[in-house]
This record gives structure tokens, sequence and C-alpha cells, in this order.
């Protein structure tokens, strides 16, 4: 059965990101190493790192297709020169055409890597464009340190961190893998995430040979690379040229002559929707009035056991059966076993609650709240009222956010977290997922700690609590954001709702639903 979104829903659905977009754009940025932060696209800046007299012969120039869904969304070309002063420089660009939530967006990035002779990375210089954001940043390893400077939105910081490994980057994962003679078997290695702003690691997957009609049936060796909750498979010649990569999620780069390559029109992308090619159907019927709903039952199948955070103030997991049970209001007695701890009240890169004018926005907001739960309050209907619901590709930051005072789910939620923190109430971000029309799609809200318990709020939708239909699978940073990976095959089945005016729909074996149908249907 088949359920189309009514006008309203689009409406709605235009306020809320997917947040799953970041993990693709990041895994097909080949894994772009600092993408933290976000700005307006200012004039063009001079890459400062690599001396045009460095740079010696090209040694390949490749160019491919990305396709998602089966259709042509985008190209990237490859360039790989040697360095007279020794080792290899990267040049990669990107452009992407997509269709998300029903709005076309295009994606460019452009970053040039110089490794050593051994392939590990010395210097990054990255600019990545997302309709009218830029993020640009320029990084050096050197003894032991990796140095970083980004621009962003006028705002300009950098940073060192300690490394204790060299750390490498996807784009020399081909050639690396040839120089060891794809010897079956599973390793490891070093990279640092962009998201957590330290290092992490590649697992790696030799899984043998294999031959590819569209390549003159060649040998070619297969690769499986996992970072985090993204996996794909590599398809490399002998030599370490890549030929193909795929995704689960069903993106797919695939090297073809330069004039097939190119050959997009800009002005269009593929039809399949990002956001709802990852939509999950809910089965057994469907919530009739979700924005309503109060306590939601579902029955989880094919989930695999201990990857979210199921069990909250709100939240009851029945791992046995498989039964997750939603309360908006919160659960009895269980405030002293899901308390707050120090993470809820620090400051981030992108949650500046230290800043002064996070800060004093804060105080301005809740100057006539009396308690605490009435100051999350007031940013809660602060922000639903005052920020302009503008869907984005971006990953944001409190500073920017409260300098736009627009965006969609992500943006509301960071700078809802950081109010709270600034004026000391422990906050954190959910990671979810939210009913809308027959399906469950990707989003975030938060949650904060007042008066002795927590409560959750959504200032997207200008709702508290947020309704029952927020199904939480994780929480905190950025860092986070790929855990929504992890559903892999699991499906959604409808157990029962109870709205908030005391109705109950309850769903039988069979699949009937006992309550009146979405008329949106």
């Amino acid at each position: 059965m088949f359920y189309t979104m009514s006008e309203r829903t689009k409406k709605i659905w235009r306020t809320i990101k997917p947040i799953l977009v970041f993990a693709v754009l990041i895994w097909w940025g080949a894994m772009i190493l600092f993408l933290i932060k976000r700005n307006k696209a200012p004039d063009p800046i001079i890459i400062p790192d690599i001396n045009i007299v460095e740079i010696g012969e090209m040694l390949s120039e490749d160019y491919y297709s990305i396709t998602f869904c089966g259709e042509k969304i985008g190209f990237s070309n490859l360039i790989v020169r040697r360095l007279l002063t020794g080792g290899l420089m990267y040049q990669e660009s990107s452009f992407y055409r997509l269709p998300v939530g029903g709005v076309e967006h295009e994606i460019t990035s452009l970053s040039l890597l110089a490794v050593d002779d051994s392939l590990r990375t010395r210097i990054v210089n990255f600019e990545f464009k997302a309709d009218n954001y830029e993020t640009i940043v320029n990084a050096v390893v050197s003894d032991g340190t990796l140095s970083v400077s980004v621009e962003s939105g006028g705002d300009a910081f950098s940073r060192k961190y300690p490394l204790e490994n060299p750390i490498y980057s996807t784009a020399v994962l081909p050639k690396l893998l040839a120089n060891r003679y794809f010897t079956p078997s599973q390793s490891e290695l070093n990279t640092f995430d962009p998201l957590t702003m330290s290092e992490a690691k590649y697992d790696i997957y030799i899984l043998g040979e294999d031959r590819l009609d569209r390549f003159g049936s060649q040998a070619v060796y297969v690769v499986r690379i996992t970072y985090g909750q993204i996996s794909s498979h590599l398809f490399i010649e002998p030599s370490g040229k890549l030929l193909m990569e795929t995704t689960q999620e069903g993106f797919m780069s695939v090297l073809e002559e330069k004039e097939i390559a190119l050959s997009l029109d800009v002005r269009e992308g593929g039809s399949n929707d990002l956001l709802e090619e990852f939509a999950i159907p809910l089965g057994m019927g469907v919530i009739k009035r979700p924005r309503d709903a109060v306590k939601l039952v579902l029955n989880i199948v094919d989930l695999v056991p201990g990857i979210f955070e199921l069990d909250d103030f709100n939240q009851r997991w029945d791992e046995n059966n498989g039964i997750l049970t939603i309360i908006s209001e919160g659960l009895d007695s269980v405030d002293e076993i899901y308390g707050p701890d120090s993470s809820d009240t620090t400051e981030t890169q992108t949650i500046q609650c230290n800043d002064r004018r996070i800060i004093n926005t804060a105080l301005k907001i809740t100057k006539d709240a009396e308690t605490d739960l009435d100051k999350l309050v007031a940013i809660n209907g602060y922000l639903f009222e005052e920020m302009k619901k503008d869907y984005t590709l971006s990953i944001p930051s409190a500073v920017e956010v409260l300098k736009k005072m627009r965006g969609d789910c992500n943006e509301h939620s960071i700078l809802f977290v950081a109010l709270a923190r600034s004026i000391g109430i422990p906050a954190r971000i959910n990671v979810g997922l939210l009913y809308l029309n027959g399906d469950f799609y990707y989003h975030a809200w938060p949650q904060a700690y007042a008066n002795g318990r927590w409560f959750t709020f959504d200032p997207t939708l200008g709702q508290f609590p947020a309704d029952a239909s927020h199904v939480k699978l994780t929480s905190g940073g950025l860092d986070e954001y790929l855990a929504l990976l992890r559903m892999g095959n699991a499906r959604l089945r409808l157990v029962s709702v109870t709205y908030s005016d005391g109705e109950t729909y309850k769903t039988g074996e069979t699949g009937e639903n006992f309550g009146e149908e979405d008329d949106a249907k």
C-alpha cells in the first residue's frame, strides 16, 4: 500500500533535514577531512600550502560518473601528480545535483591532498560548497601534530591536534593496497574523523579477485571499506587504479571516458529523491494524528541488538519481544537512572555555549522566566517563532545559526542546546526518526534537564513535549549522525497509538488498523 504526501505535510517536511544526507556527502566527498562548519560563500581564496613549483609530471587523470539508484547525478575528476620534493599530489573535484525533500541541491567540492612516498597525509586543502554555503579548510601534518585552519562565515579559527599515528585519505587507498599486493586480509588504517576531531580508523577487508564485464572482463580486486557506519565496495585494478565504488545505499562511482563522465545537464539531477529513498515505512497501519500522539508502541523487526540508545526517560525497549514504547511526557521513576552527565553541559566546536553572543541571547529570551523549565519553554517558543524555516544542506554551528536565524531541524536543535547550556541547563541533541504520513524520516530534536527531570522539545515544529512519534535512536554531537545508518534492514510495525484526547488505536495480528486511516492516504 502506498501513501502520498499532502501539500500540508510537504510544507512541514521542507522544514526538516534528513541527517543521513551528511553521511552520504561526507563519504562521497572522499572522506573529506574537516567538514565541521558552514558559511555563506566568500570570494575564492588562494591555496597557500602547495607551491606550484613543487608539482612535477602528471601520472594519471581519471573521470567518474556518479549515480544514485541507477540515475546519473554528477561526476568527479581525479588527477595524480608527482611532487618534485617527494611524494604525490591528489587533486579531486566533484559535482552533484540531487533532489532532497523535493528541493534540488547542488554540491561541489575541490580538494588538494599532498602525501609522502608512503602515501601518508602531509597537507590537505579543501573547499566544499552546498547551495549557498561554503567551507574552506587548510591542514598540515608536521612532527606528529595536525594543524587545522577553517574559514567560515566571516569567522576563522585554527587548532592543533596531536596524532598518535600517521593518517591516510581514502583517495590513496587503491594505490596503497596495490603496493601491499592486495594480500587477502582484514586490516585497519588510521585517519582523522572530521566530526569528533580525533583519530579514527578505516576497517579494510580485501575480499579477493573478480572480473567486471564493463571493463573488458579484466581481473580486479574487490575491497570492502568501512568507516563508522558507512560501508562501500571498491573495485581496483592490479596497478592501483580505482575502477568503481558502490554503496549499499545505492550510490555508485564508475570510471568513464571524459566525455561520457562530463555529459550531465547541470540544470537537472536525478528523479530519485534522497529523502524518499531512505524513508522507513510503517507497517501494520498508519498513525492518523502523529502530532497529537502521546503514546506509541512499535514492533521493531530485524534490528541488530545493542546499537542504539533505545532506553531513555521516555522510551522503554523490550529487546526480547522487539517492542518499543514511547510516552511523550516520560516514564515513571526513571529520572535517577537517566540523569545528565558532563557532556550535556560541555562546549563543543559547534555548540559554543560559552560564546558571549549565545549567552546574551539566552538571557534576553529567558529574562521573564522563573524556573529552568520556564526558560526552556521560552527558548523553544522563541526559536519556533523567530527562526525562518529553510531547508539547507550544511553542518550547522550554533553561532552561525544565531547570526542567520534560519534553518531546519539541525539548526533549530543545535541552537536550542547551545542556548540552554549557556545558562547552565543540561541539554542534548536527539537523533532519530519522525513519523510523517505513512513513513518515518530522519530527524533531530533536543531534550533538556530541568526541575529534576528530562523534557523533550521540538523547536522546528513548536512542540513541548515532542509528540510520541519521535523515535530516539541516539544522542550526542555531529559524530552521532552517522549512527542512523545502523538501521540496516530493520522494519517498523505499529502496535498501538494513543492521542492526547484519550483515543487509542490498535492493530490486530493480521495488520488490520482499527483506527481511522490517514486522510492523506
